[in-house]
């Protein structure tokens, strides 16, 4: 029997979702920065919500065209294309649109997993993921946004972001052409740590950026590449059998005799960061055929070598959020020339997915059900497009609009095996949802 919705909860629902897109308040900045000089045919509000049923919704268009005709379907204005796209390739709208997603980070993010209180993990508040993803755009813009892979991509756009993990959702984004190197993007610490994880992947390896953490009292989880050679101080076998012999050498010394059946737990130190001590904990994977290095100053009392490997595992978190960015939100579907429209673009799959997530732990929060982001990034689109619509023309309609979806989700968007999960999937460490809107 499906549960109905609390009335008082979708109100909530409505309530957050005009507060984000308050047309005075978008419209004051649009003019403040520009973007809104005389008061025209084409809103700020109107725009921005037909590109938001556009990624979000049908999942239709893939041409600069189809953005415009969408924009003429859901506001029936009789506007010429060459009006539309004057609009459209102004320098600032990528900058209104990023207050746009600023505004609805700052409303939609709530703390909507936690660990259970017998999990290590559950010390840490927040957890932060950090990675990147680069996308190809339109050739054309090779001079604007340069590519790294010149033949083959010659143009492309590249996104370094940082999610909360309790809060699934970004809590930081750089956007630049696809040429810098990943290390060059790690986000500047604060001067306290306490309390705080980062989990990070091989592209950020940097020696003096885990020194850092460790000096403000943070913790670290990032897989080291293939090329680290530190030397060893300590060495344990899983079953806690010790390599005396193995003391004082160097990683690529004695790494071929390690065993591949058995995971191993060293203490290591670096040259260029001497007299600091890391932990490196090191197993063979057998399908890919070479070793996996994770290194981290998880104390070794608190946290075991099992766990270890699989709290580097809940970064996974972040590339799930890059795939319905890319795949279901619409990143990877445009070919234009204007890049002011590319980066508005981007920026706005990144607003898709962060309403949609928010939906689905509002979902989640009143409805007794653990729902799928990944499901929910894919399905209902057309009733997330009913939702944008009324959304955009202030309709009655937009409670019931919320209530079809939610509901929908709430029956087609559920997590296939969330006993499995807390067996093997993001579960087994403790993990548990508690939505909220």
């Amino acid at each position: 029997m499906v549960k109905e919705m609390n009335p008082s909860q979708i109100s909530t629902i409505k309530n957050t979702l005009q507060k984000c897109f308050s047309e005075d308040e978008l419209t004051l900045m649009a003019e403040e920065l520009g973007f809104t000089v005389r008061h025209r045919l084409i809103k700020p509000l109107e725009l921005i919500i037909a590109f938001i049923a556009c990624l979000g919704g049908d999942g239709c268009s893939t041409t600069q065209a189809d953005l415009y005709r969408k924009f003429i379907e859901m506001t029936g204005l009789n506007i010429s294309d060459h009006s539309w796209r004057e609009q459209v390739k102004k320098t600032s709208l990528p900058l209104l649109i990023l207050w746009l997603w600023l505004r609805c980070l700052d409303a939609l993010s709530r703390k909507v997993i936690s660990f259970e209180p017998s999990s290590p993990f559950s010390e840490f508040q927040p957890i932060r993921l950090h990675d990147g993803s680069s996308q190809a755009v339109y050739d054309e813009l090779k001079d604007v946004l340069p590519g790294r892979f010149n033949k083959v991509s010659p143009a492309a756009i590249e996104m370094h972001a940082t999610v909360d993990l309790l809060e699934d959702s970004f809590v930081r984004v750089q956007m630049m052409e696809d040429t810098r190197s990943e290390r060059a993007c790690l986000r500047a610490l604060h001067s306290s740590l306490k309390r705080t994880l980062i989990l990070i992947d091989a592209g950020y390896f940097e020696l003096e950026y885990f020194g850092a953490v460790d000096d403000r009292e943070g913790c670290f989880l990032c897989r080291a590449p293939q090329s680290i050679n530190p030397v060893i101080h300590r060495c344990e076998r899983e079953d806690g059998k010790q390599y005396h012999r193995y003391e004082g050498k160097k990683l690529n010394e004695v790494l071929s005799s390690f065993p591949k059946d058995k995971c191993m737990d060293l203490d290591v130190e670096w040259p260029q960061l001497s007299k600091r001590t890391f932990r490196l904990v090191v197993r063979w994977n057998g399908q890919r055929e070479c070793w996996v290095f994770i290194v981290t100053n998880l104390s070794r009392d608190n946290f075991s070598l099992e766990q270890v490997f699989l709290g580097y595992c809940l970064r996974w978190q972040i590339e799930l959020i890059f795939k319905e960015v890319k795949s279901y939100a619409g990143w990877h579907r445009f070919n234009t020339k204007f890049a002011t429209l590319v980066i508005s673009l981007v920026l706005l799959s990144f607003i898709v997915a962060t309403l949609k997530r928010y939906l689905a732990h509002a979902t989640e929060a009143d409805m007794d059900a653990e729902i799928s982001t990944h499901k929910v990034a894919k399905c209902g689109t057309h009733l997330f497009g009913n939702v944008m619509k009324s959304l955009m023309k202030k309709s009655r309609c937009l409670s019931r609009d919320l209530k079809n979806l939610i509901s929908f989700w709430e029956k087609s968007a559920k997590r296939e095996h969330p006993a499995r999960d807390r067996q093997t999937g993001r579960s087994v460490l403790g993990l548990v949802s508690g939505g909220a809107a």
